[in-house]
This record gives C-alpha cells, structure tokens and sequence, in this order.
C-alpha cells in the first residue's frame, strides 16, 4: 500500500566523507545551547578506524543550535536558534566545510524551536516550536537557498491547553506532514500537495495516554510502521500506518528495566537503514535501549546498555562506520559504541570531551 522510503529525511549534526570506504574520516557538526562563553558549532573529524575526534573549527557565531539538518546535494546548512524568541537560519558550507556563509535568520514564529525538516524535493523546510504550539512550514529559495518569509502555520486543535510540537516530518511518500505534540499527547497529520505546497486541514493521527508527553517518531523505511517514543512514560509505541493517515496501536513497550524506580526520561529515536532495529534514549537511567523490529511491525526488546554519561539527548546512528555516537548534555562529552552485526551495541573505553553537546548532523 505504501511505497518504499525513498528520500534520506534528517539529521541534528553534519557529517562528510573524506574517504572512500567503511572506515573513512568523517565530518560532523555539533551545537549547544549558548551558556556565557559557550556557544557556536563545533565542526569535528571522527576517525573510524581509531574511534578518535579532533577539532577541525569552531563557528562561534551560531548560537543556541539544538538542531540542524545538512542538505548536501546544495551544500546548504540549516540551523535552529533555540530561545525564547526562536529563529532558524541558513547557511551555505563550502566544499572543504571550513566555511559558513549566512544566508540569513528568520523567525520560527515561536519560542524554543527544536526540531527541523525538510521536504523530499528540499523546497520547504518545517520547523517544531517547542512553545506556541506551532509548526511553521517555510519556503526556501530555490536559486539561493534562504528561507522565505510568511510561512504556512500549522497550530494545535485544542486552544485549551498549552500544546508543545517537538517533532516534525514528512511522510515516506512525501504527501503528508506528520507532527508530535507533547502537550496535547497527540500526533497529527496534514495532507500535502507535492505540486503545490499547500497543507490541508489536520487529522488526528494517534492519542497517546494523556500525560505520556510524545517526543518524536521514526517511520519504518518501508512506510508501513511508525514508532513514538514518550518523554514522560518512558515507552516506545509501535504504531501502523492506515490508508486514511491515522496510526493504528499494536504494542507498547518499556524504554526501562521493570526494576529502575528514579526519574528518566526518554529521548531521541532512530531505526536502522534495514528497518529491523530502534535504537532510544532514557535520559536519568542513562541508557539506550536497542529493540528487534518484527516482520509484523512488534518490538522484541535485544539490549539495553548504559550509555558511560549524563543526560543522553541525541545520538546519531553511522551505519557505514558501524558506530554509534552519543551527545551528553550533562557529563559534556560524546561517547562511541560499536554495532555488532546483530544490531547490538557494544561499548568502547571512547570519550570525547566537549561542552554541552546537544545535536549532531552528519555533512554528507
């Protein structure tokens, strides 16, 4: 029923090949939220064959970037400006990655915006405001590549209550955007006219329990499954997806041991390129919890392993490497695991130092 995912969609740092190969030098970008003297990106090299970082630059003019997302085809750089005033910004990256160039900020229409996407032909650029409420869908200059005013506002259906849109995607297929929304423990979908740009009404895709606080979601690589992880619950709920956009509930499971009784909460979501492991993270237990994707869309729980760090907002999954790499918001560093041929993790004596890391964007 729906058709395979064809378009590589995300990113929270940026990483680019240098090499040819399984174990090449890769590049990456990292961002913190600004603290005093603390602020800016780090561009960094990450040598697979040695799990070893090194430093390349700082752009010390990028400030609170939680999240940013590298369109290579256009070497463009897109950027959030977390704060309560929310901006996102564009840049172009030169070829060598040593240099942004500013194709300006605009106004993310709310405060703290938070999570980034960009449409399968790359010409609008949707942007989650943790505060407000809203999803502000922008277009983007296709000779240029900045981002155009007056975008279109996607908001919360319940004016009641104080929303939090944390997650923002489009479909597989392209014809749909799909939203999470922590404050109104709910997920909505908005059809979209891949000709035109114009976004429909809202559905309400899927409720999950109130007070779960939905963080965000991955699609399965075939489109037909959906997974949401919530912060406050700590669970990971496998949906499927219907012909009319709604999600279908097939199993919820624990993020956590059934015997860790302190706070956590859950984090970042992602599913390998074959589509049979999810990987998480609790923050407070500080973990990642590894689960086996079933032909029928269920989880079978294959590992959870502590993460050697506080506070594990982000990670980002290097298939190609065969690693994985963790961003602590708290212990300041970023920690390397091995993926074993299963899908299971193992950990490495790896540990960078860095201040406050928050995203990493692949450039590549």
């Amino acid at each position: 029923m729906f058709n395979p995912f064809m378009s590589a969609l995300m990113a929270c740092a940026v990483i680019s090949l240098t090499a040819v190969g399984a174990q090449a030098e890769t590049q990456l970008l990292t961002g913190a939220y600004s603290d005093g003297a603390l602020k800016g990106m780090k561009l960094l090299k990450f040598d697979a064959d040695r799990d070893e970082f090194t430093i390349v630059k700082s752009f010390e003019s990028i400030e609170n970037a939680s999240f940013a997302l590298y369109d290579a085809d256009n070497g463009r750089l897109y950027v959030t400006g977390e704060a309560d005033t929310g901006q996102v910004g564009a840049f172009k990256l030169s070829e060598d990655h040593m240099t942004l160039t500013s194709l300006g900020y605009v106004s993310s229409l709310a405060g703290s915006p938070c999570y980034l996407a960009l449409s399968p032909d790359k010409s609008r650029l949707a942007v989650a405001n943790y505060h407000g409420d809203i999803v502000a869908v922008f277009k983007i200059d296709a000779a240029s590549g900045a981002i155009q005013s007056d975008p279109d506002v996607l908001k919360g259906t319940d004016a009641t209550k104080m929303g939090h849109a944390h997650w923002v995607q489009w479909s597989p297929e392209g014809d749909k955007i799909y939203m999470v929304d922590l404050g109104h423990d709910e997920v909505r979908a908005y059809p979209y006219d891949t000709k035109t740009g114009t976004i429909g009404a809202a559905t309400s895709a899927f409720k999950t329990p109130v007070g779960s606080g939905p963080r965000h979601l991955a699609f399965s690589p075939d489109g037909r499954f959906a997974y949401v992880v919530t912060e406050y619950a700590n669970t990971v709920i496998a949906l499927r997806r219907e012909a009319d956009d709604t999600l279908t509930e097939l199993q919820t499971v624990s993020t956590l041991p059934a015997d860790y009784k302190e706070k956590s909460f859950a984090a970042h979501i992602q599913i390998n390129k074959a589509g049979d492991t999810l990987y998480m993270t609790n923050r407070g237990h500080n973990s990642l919890s590894v689960f086996r994707i079933q032909a029928d869309g269920q989880l079978t729980p294959l590992q959870t392993i502590a993460t050697g760090g506080d506070w594990p907002r982000f990670f980002l999954l290097l298939e190609d490497e065969k690693r994985l790499l963790v961003a602590h918001q708290r212990s300041n560093d970023i920690r390397t695991f091995h993926i074993n041929t299963d899908g299971s993790l193992a950990a490495t004596p790896v540990k960078f130092a860095l201040p406050k890391p928050v995203m990493i964007t692949p450039l590549r």
